[in-house]
């Protein structure tokens, strides 16, 4: 009896969706598309890296976890194609501690970067529109900080930069209840930005005796997936 009154809700669950799913037609129309949620991002940011390594004395991982947030917003303008304004926000906090004076000193080194890109996606519907897969790429414009306290100075500063990105994606959108679908996505990432200035126009320059010295960048490159909720109008 009770296996019988699961069949019969389980049943009566699909066809709700189907029903739903049939009712939103979101290929035949141009619609709105507002979704977000969070991200893990595996990123390598060389010169935060190389600077680290040249104040602390210590060797950071190239390639690093960090958490991202992002939100978008798209507009499907024909039959199989969209464009989408997306936003992410990632960051990462390095606590270095040094004691080869004898002394515990203890570093702190954080980079944030603002993200808004423009994409193209190219739309494909599954038949009851139970999932859409999107496949995209954009340009985008990058704003970043790294800052740094140094426990001899007592005090933190930091620098900022401007840059352009270029990203590719892939989203599948799974229909989770009404207008609502869960967002799944990966994409790779690269990033390119001018010399890393403070308030005053002072540069932040990584010393390494047996390559040269350089000016600090935030160029980076890296991959992610992203969790979140999109809603279609």
């Amino acid at each position: 009896m009770k296996l019988k009154l699961l069949r019969v809700v389980i049943l009566s669950l699909i066809f709700i969706c189907i029903s739903n799913a049939q009712d939103l037609n979101l290929k035949n129309k141009n619609y709105v598309c507002l979704s977000g949620g969070l991200g893990a991002d595996y990123i390598n940011f060389p010169d935060v890296s190389d600077y680290i390594t040249s104040i602390a004395g210590k060797r950071t991982k190239e390639f690093d976890g960090a958490p991202e947030f992002w939100v978008a917003t798209e507009f499907k303008i024909n039959k199989d194609m969209a464009i989408k304004f997306d936003y992410s926000y990632i960051f990462k906090q390095y606590n270095v501690e040094e004691t080869s004076t004898g002394a515990s000193l203890n570093y702190t080194f954080t980079y944030k970067v603002h993200t808004p890109i423009l994409i193209l996606d190219y739309l494909l519907f599954q038949e009851r529109e139970f999932y859409i897969i999107k496949f995209g790429a954009g340009l985008g414009f990058v704003k970043g900080y790294f800052s740094q306290f140094l426990p001899l100075s007592g005090k933190e500063i930091t620098y900022g930069t401007n840059g352009g990105i270029l990203k590719l994606e892939a989203v599948f959108s799974s229909r989770l209840d009404g207008k609502v679908y869960v967002h799944l996505s990966t994409d790779a990432k690269i990033g390119l930005t001018n010399e890393a200035r403070d308030g005053d126009g002072n540069k932040l320059i990584i010393r390494r005796p047996f390559e040269g010295d350089r000016n600090l960048r935030l160029n980076f490159i890296g991959v992610a997936i992203r969790f979140g909720f999109s809603y279609y109008f």
